[in-house]
């Protein structure tokens, strides 16, 4: 009895302390919470914490707290009617937006005295000069993203403009080519203060060069389509670099020699090439002569060649790779042959370490060919995966830890029941958020199976939308009170009519933007469908509309009283209706 009474006692003290060492989120301190905080989105965490009580709700508007806000996607009823009054009051506090260009009706940027970071989306080329002005009084600013879908009709103004922000340390441009290709002026004596350059668009090698000379104290440069120039003057390269990320496009390895043997490359740590079909780049005798005479303090080399196959070839170019030169500095490197969508024969050769690109594509193997380097429980950090034909999972030990989006590409999944369930084994199929579906056959019911193994899918993308057009979809359940998919894109030919959005609609009712090409004479039923039956979309692009169709849909939301506040716009051959 004696015995069973310690023993209780025992149990008693160790749950007690088991209590004691449990912490909970509240149990943190103001400091350690505002901490947490920093990592999100301000009004996630307002929508999240703020009726939880008293003390979130005054840690919430305290005057104290920097703020990240993040409006992407959100619909112009709630920027309008919730989220403007508190924008504005906070306005002070805010070092961080994430906007698209519609926020700028409402705010001019010049408000946000404490802005430090700006990423804006769908900008037009003729408001980034005055955004540019706008940033040019904020004292504090460092951080600037622009992503257009207009190409640069006068570059040179833009950069000048970006180059007079006094205090920028990181800029990131996305443009689609076209527009001028004219270097600047040679600068002489700046001082400006650039840290880190990524250009996601094309760019001559003379023009890199002469933005080179505004940036002196540049450490970081990106350049994702670098193309040949005609003359180059490297007399005025910065010295700082310690790291070059560059894709060249239509030019020779000699081309891009003239650069890398500047003084560009005295401080290079790290060299990252990625060349399509290029073989002038794919000799290991140049790049050891290049690093060993001009790169002494480099320490991570990342190569990437795609090319077709020419196999006797490449495999004599393949073989110097793995000299004592490369094993000395722990350079490895790995290769395999695969098909392409065009049925030719590719050859990828790369860096087995470090896996650090954002996207990684994995092919079907040749032969049933797998390089070594996925058969060796490597890691890859991509946050995109592409997976190109029928890639057999078993053979692979290759993970993918952080992949969110998912791109799939004529994988005949149609034809085999267990090929998403098998992806599992390479990455985890929860964390996935955005799904790109192109050249599968899919049946509803297949479709249906691919959703549900990913709960918190949120945007899908289809290229083949066949399915959708069967005469028995109407008896098809897609698990529809299940899925949260709020972004769906359907990228192909067809122009849906009236019954088929209904029922594609039936399918993801918690849309919020949908992307589609429509039927032009079912086009006054759609958009009444559309904007009085389903509530929670906001946002539509409409494909192959044109122009003249902007005035007949005013008309319609006039007469029918359908919306009251919205923005309508004519983009890249669609219309765009935002409400």
């Amino acid at each position: 009895m004696k015995r069973r009474r310690n023993i209780e006692f025992v149990k008693e003290n160790l749950v007690h302390k088991t209590k004691l060492l449990e912490t909970q989120f509240e149990d943190l301190s103001n400091e350690l919470i505002y901490e947490i905080f920093d990592y999100f989105d301000y009004f996630y965490i307002y929508e999240i914490f703020s009726k939880l009580n008293l003390r979130f709700q005054s840690l919430l508007i305290d005057s104290s707290l920097r703020l990240k806000i993040k409006l992407s996607s959100i619909s112009k009823s709630i920027l309008q009617n919730q989220y403007k009054s508190i924008i504005y009051t906070r306005r002070n506090q805010i070092i961080s937006l994430n906007i698209s260009k519609y926020f700028l009706e409402y705010f001019p940027l010049n408000l946000f005295t404490s802005l430090q970071c700006l990423t804006i989306q769908k900008i037009q080329f003729d408001q980034i000069l005055l955004l540019i002005n706008h940033l040019n009084c904020l004292a504090n600013f460092s951080s600037l993203t622009i992503q257009t879908s207009d190409y640069f009709q006068n570059e040179n103004s833009i950069y000048l403009a970006i180059f007079r922000l006094a205090r920028l340390k990181f800029c990131k441009l996305t443009f689609p080519s076209g527009g001028q290709r004219i270097p600047l002026p040679l600068a002489i004596g700046q001082c400006q203060t650039l840290e880190c350059l990524v250009l996601n668009g094309h760019c001559r090698l003379d023009q890199l060069i002469s933005i080179l000379s505004y940036v002196p104290k540049l450490h970081h440069l990106t350049c994702e389509e670098l193309s040949s120039s005609e003359y180059i003057d490297i007399t005025r390269i910065p010295e700082n670099l310690t790291s070059i990320c560059l894709t060249p496009y239509r030019m020779s390895f000699n081309e891009l020699k003239l650069l890398l043997t500047s003084k560009i490359s005295f401080k290079l740590k790290k060299l990252r090439i990625k060349i399509f079909n290029n073989e002038s780049f794919f000799h290991a005798e140049q790049w050891k002569e290049l690093i060993l005479n001009y790169m002494p303090c480099l320490r991570r080399f990342d190569l990437q060649y795609t090319g077709l196959i020419d196999e006797c070839f490449q495999r004599n170019l393949i073989v110097p790779f793995h000299s004592k030169f490369w094993i000395d500095r722990q350079w490895s490197f790995d290769y395999h042959y695969y098909y392409d969508c065009d049925d030719l024969n590719y050859l990828t050769f790369f860096s087995i370490v470090p896996y650090r690109s954002n996207h990684y594509t994995l092919y079907e193997p040749l032969h049933n060919d797998i390089c070594s380097s996925f058969q060796t429980n490597s890691i890859n950090f991509a946050r995109h995966l592409t997976i190109h034909r029928c890639v057999e999972f078993d053979k692979y030990s290759i993970r993918f830890p952080r992949v969110t989006k998912l791109t799939l590409k004529n994988n005949s999944i149609e034809k085999n029941a267990s090929f998403i369930k098998n992806i599992n084994s390479l990455v985890p199929l929860i964390q996935i958020t955005d799904l790109d579906i192109r050249n599968n056959n899919l049946s509803i019911i297949q479709l249906s199976k691919v959703l549900c193994l990913l709960p918190n899918l949120q945007s899908l993308s289809l290229s083949n939308t066949s399915l959708f057009h069967s005469k028995h979809n109407t008896t098809v359940n897609l698990s529809s009170r299940h899925n949260k998919i709020t972004k769906l894109i359907i990228d192909d030919d067809d122009e849906w009519d009236i019954k088929h959005i209904q029922f594609l609609l039936r399918l993801f009712p918690y849309l919020q933007y949908l992307e589609i090409g429509i039927d032009e004479n079912n086009l006054d039923d759609i958009l009444q469908y559309l904007l009085l039956k389903f509530k929670s979309i906001f946002s539509l692009f409409l494909l192959n509309v044109n122009h003249e169709a902007i005035k007949k849909i005013e008309i319609l939301i006039k007469s029918e009283n359908l919306i009251h506040d919205y923005t309508i716009e004519h983009v890249h051959g669609g219309l765009y209706l935002w409400w």
